[in-house]
């Protein structure tokens, strides 16, 4: 999928990273707990809401823009079938608050997620991340936070 590319280019190389499991500078990881999974599976099903909400008249201010959804100031790039239970879909969601750049990546499998945000605050990246995956039954993974200068 593509949509890691709609990225702002001091997202990219983190989100990849985070994406392939390799180390980020200034980052730890730890394992995941009750706590980290429910924080990243809210955070994954709230940008997911906002991909349903593509194409539908005054929810989506990107209307006749498939995968596109702008609402109240944020961007959802996504790409996937939000239908189909079995399938993957993977969004992108940016924005700023209060002059405060934020994007955040998420990607649903039927084995699990993945869930990032990073907030650009003047060239300081806090990033917080969440990847599960059943493993025999349980839900298993790590969790990711730090910061790092651009």
């Amino acid at each position: 999928m593509s949509v890691i590319q709609q990225l702002p280019r001091w997202a990219q190389a983190p989100t990849q990273k985070f994406i392939d499991k390799t180390k980020i500078e200034g980052t730890e990881t730890r394992p995941l707990d009750q706590d980290g999974f429910d924080q990243g599976f809210s955070h994954a099903a709230g940008v997911l809401l906002m991909c349903g909400n593509d194409e539908v008249p005054g929810e989506d201010q990107a209307m006749d823009q498939p995968g596109l959804v702008k609402r109240n100031g944020a961007t959802v790039h996504f790409e996937g079938d939000l239908s189909d239970g079995r399938g993957s879909v993977e969004a992108i969601v940016l924005g700023r608050r209060k002059g405060v750049e934020y994007v955040s990546y998420v990607q649903s499998r039927p084995d699990g997620y993945t869930s990032l945000k990073l907030v650009n605050d003047e060239g300081s990246i806090d990033l917080h991340g969440t990847q599960a995956q059943r493993k025999g039954g349980a839900m298993q993974g790590y969790l990711l936070s730090g910061s790092y200068y651009e």
